[in-house]
């Protein structure tokens, strides 16, 4: 409940204290022909809704991220494996696996790469369940390609449907500020519940 009022207090304050100077003229001219008031009025009006959208739909990829590897960790732990090899097996997956993934990702398609991180994500989670080893590092090392697909792949589709819908270059700063706003309010709330959590944890033990 406070993290859904924090969020829509992001985004109101976003919405309106936040008007970059480009935005000022309601004259836009990129190699277009100059728009009147009321064009550029239905215009911004359709912008804000686009960007309500991919910033609801990225915030929630990104909580359900954090969440997990909040308690990724506890999970290891209870099934009794090699926890440093498994971490390490996700870095190093993500590593050998980020320089090719920019390039597939424009190759096979932003929107399609989005949907494949969400297929991964499920196969991850469905993995985590069993207590296998071998499943785990499998388990790991798809976590190393999802990383790399949610730090790209998402960005790269909101900017690409962006420019496919005529809306100026300039206001993809808007978005970007907007997303980065919220994404550090739901980071910041991720910590302080997985703080408190530990603490109660902890006076329960002692």
């Amino acid at each position: 409940m406070i993290m859904g009022a924090a969020l829509a207090v992001v985004l109101i304050g976003t919405n309106v204290l936040y008007t970059p100077e480009d935005e000022k003229d309601l004259q836009v001219t990129e190699g277009r022909a100059t728009r009147t008031k009321a064009a550029t009025k239905k215009l911004h009006a359709e912008f804000d809704s686009f960007r309500r959208q991919y910033i609801a739909v990225y915030l929630v990829i990104m909580l359900a991220d954090w969440m997990q590897g909040t308690h990724m960790y506890t999970l290891y732990l209870s099934y009794g494996v090699n926890i440093s090899a498994l971490f390490l097996t996700g870095f190093l997956s993500g590593a050998i696996f980020a320089p090719f993934l920019g390039s597939a990702v424009d190759k096979f398609g932003r929107k399609k790469s989005c949907i494949v991180y969400c297929i991964l994500e499920i196969i991850i989670n469905f993995l985590e369940h069993y207590t296998n080893f071998q499943l785990l590092l499998l388990g790991r090392v798809l976590g190393g390609i999802s990383t790399n697909l949610l730090f790209s792949a998402f960005e790269s589709w909101m900017t690409t449907e962006h420019r496919h819908r005529g809306f100026p270059d300039a206001w993809l700063a808007r978005t970007y500020s907007a997303v980065s706003m919220a994404r550090t309010r739901v980071l910041r709330r991720v910590i302080f519940r997985t703080i408190t959590h530990q603490a109660k944890a902890l006076k329960f033990i002692f």
